[in-house]
């Protein structure tokens, strides 16, 4: 399972109930759907979507008694997944922790979101004309 930053209840319960699963993590410190979304529509301003978290995933997994793994280069992440395939046959839930850049794709549901209108005149000089150029937040 591919798996948000939000699921350790699923990670728990598949523990608790002996569901021996594998799921991956990609760890690129921020909501990025939400920041996406922000960055092009709100002209760079966003709040609330930086993760400034000081803990791992997969440290995070064998506190919970599962097997956890991280991968800080793409070369890892195929012994990894091997590795973890064989926790899984053996009965045991693994938490694949892959460290991502900030780099952002498109957001989910492009169709839904067009460019807010300010309706407070205070608020006027924060009007987006246009989404962001580079579609990418400036703390990369």
């Amino acid at each position: 399972a591919v798996v948000s930053t939000q699921s350790t209840g699923e990670i728990m319960t598949c523990i608790r109930e002996e569901i021996p699963v594998t799921a991956v993590v990609f760890n690129n410190g921020q909501w990025g759907a939400e920041k996406k979304n922000q960055v092009l529509w709100f002209g760079d301003r966003y709040i609330g979507s930086q993760l400034k978290n000081p803990w791992s995933y997969a440290e995070i997994a064998r506190s919970m008694a599962a097997e956890g793994i991280t991968c800080t280069h793409l070369d890892q992440v195929g012994d990894a997944l091997r590795t973890a395939s064989q926790n899984q046959r053996e009965g045991k839930t693994t938490v694949i922790e892959i460290m991502v850049t900030k780099e952002l794709g498109d957001p989910f549901r492009r169709d839904a979101m067009k460019l807010p209108f300010r309706h407070l005149e205070k608020f006027h000089s924060t009007i987006q004309t246009e989404e962001s150029e580079s579609g990418q937040p400036t703390d990369l």
